[in-house]
């Protein structure tokens, strides 16, 4: 038996348009990094940049011979992996197939129920897991003693123990970007930032985060608090990043990387003397405008504020553990401090009872923090969260709803709230983002930021792709239910 092993991203349903980002797979890099380091033969197909064509596949799948292909789903791209998953079992009927993500760690018996083609689901972290399921598969061992997995034995399903996360994230190599082709990622990695004017990496310094709220699927795959790198291993791989791969723009992937002060300003500081910029997410609190102006200095050009809403009965519903008053702070420093685009991100529906009155709460602090871009989603009630187990018992998930409608943009959601309906949803999430982008004085004041004609094409891309999908906004791009294949 060879050890080669694939592993492979479906393609994403939320495609179509300029303003939808396009990320590295870093999560499948880091586990071909595990892998790598034991020795396998590691191959990514990354299908959300590269098209599927399924004779191209077969024919790649016999010439790799793989033992073992891994497929990353998240809740909206299961079906589409499963569609994989059974190319795969057509064309090599003994490879072992195994889903991680998301979507298996929360509904592991249900997605292994649904999607008879995947072998084995990978409850939580998978570097771990993965190298272990390879290391037994060639020895012909029994995998019953590994830890965080459910598998098909004798008609049944089977779930093994629990798995810890991974301690000592530091022992984790630097994910595998060799193995991703950079041609085929286009567009932006985060909004404002694209690689038409940015060659840019993503960029992971810790997993998990302090917070609970209750429309978070974190917790499910990263468990609970925060594991940190430290801030030495960090500033090796932005070293490495630069100097091997020539990236100028990072993009941290952290749920939030200002959590630990003094840790931040020993990154920012390889920021600084590696001369780049790059964006994050945070917290509105806690930060300081000390903090920020540390940041700024040494390249920070983006921060993204998980806002969510402008209503304290809201706030407090969601656990957000913030208040006005630390939103509005938050946006005033990172402005003073000269960071370019300052973000809010909104979420309509994030708590089931949410009302018109709360809505236009939100707009009035929207207009008062006045951010460089509002990033306006819909709640999706992922597997996992709170706010799924909330919202199926109160019977606000409809009939019929497809996993691939999970998605915070683009597609009509497949439940309610307790005040709107869907197509109010919808309705509400385009009125919100037309009565902030379409403003003159805002169009104005984002051009003065722009500092290339690169940038400038970006941005009207994005607006003019918005216009034109304002009826239908996003795409599908379904794997072909042909040749037998169902979801």
């Amino acid at each position: 038996m060879r050890n080669s092993i694939l592993l492979i991203r479906p393609p994403a349903v939320m495609k179509g348009t300029s303003f939808i980002a396009t990320q590295f797979p870093l999560n499948i890099a880091s586990l071909a990094a595990s892998l790598l380091r034991k020795g396998y033969d590691v191959r990514i197909r990354d299908f959300d940049v590269e098209s599927f064509d399924r004779a191209a596949f077969e024919e790649s799948l016999k010439v790799l011979s793989p033992f073992m292909v891994g497929i990353s789903c998240y809740t909206p791209t299961v079906i589409n992996g499963h569609r994989i998953a059974t190319v795969v079992k057509q064309c090599l009927p003994n490879v072992l197939t195994v889903v991680g993500g998301p979507h298996v760690s929360a509904l592991p018996v249900e997605t292994l129920t649904e999607f008879k083609n995947f072998d084995i689901g990978v409850i939580g972290e998978g570097e771990e897991v993965m190298v272990e399921l390879a290391d037994k598969t060639l020895s012909r061992e029994p995998i019953e003693a590994i830890d965080g997995i459910i598998y098909r034995t004798g008609g049944t399903l089977r779930r093994t123990a629990g798995r810890a996360p991974i301690k000592d994230i530091d022992k984790l190599p630097f994910p595998a970007r060799h193995l991703l082709n950079g041609s085929l990622y286009k567009g932006q990695a985060h909004r404002g930032f694209s690689r038409s004017f940015l060659n840019i990496t993503e960029l992971m310094t810790s997993r998990g985060c302090p917070n609970r709220c209750i429309f978070c699927a974190s917790e499910v795959v990263m468990g609970k608090g925060v594991r940190f790198r430290s801030a030495d291993l960090v500033k090796r791989e932005i070293r490495e990043c630069v100097k091997k791969h020539g990236f100028n723009h990072f993009t941290i992937s952290d749920d939030t990387f200002t959590l630990n002060e003094n840790r931040l300003y020993d990154i920012c500081a390889e920021f600084a003397r590696s001369k780049v910029t790059w964006n994050c997410n945070a917290r509105a609190w806690p930060i300081s405008k000390k903090m920020l102006s540390a940041m700024a200095r040494s390249g920070c050009a983006g921060i993204t504020f998980g806002v969510e809403s402008g209503s304290p009965r809201i706030l407090k519903l969601i656990r957000k553990n913030v208040t006005l008053e630390q939103i509005e702070n938050a946006f005033k420093w990172a402005k003073e401090s000269g960071i370019k685009l300052v973000e809010a991100d909104i979420i309509i529906g994030s708590h089931p009872s949410e009302t018109k009155a709360d809505l236009n709460m939100t707009r009035r602090l929207l207009s008062r923090v006045s951010p460089d871009i509002a990033m306006i989603s819909i709640i999706v009630p992922y597997p996992g969260t709170a706010i799924y187990n909330m919202m199926r018992a109160k019977k606000l998930l409809l009939k019929g709803a497809r996993w691939d409608s999970f998605v915070l943009y683009g597609r009509e959601p497949s439940w309610r709230t307790e005040c709107f309906g869907p197509k109010e949803l919808v309705s509400l999430q385009k009125k919100m983002m037309r009565n902030f982008y379409f403003r003159p004085l805002y169009v104005l004041r984002m051009l003065r930021k722009m500092t290339s004609l690169k940038e400038v094409a970006y941005w009207f891309g994005g607006g003019m792709d918005f216009i034109l999908n304002s009826v239908k906004m996003g795409g599908n791009r379904p794997i072909p239910e042909s040749d037998g294949i169902t979801g």
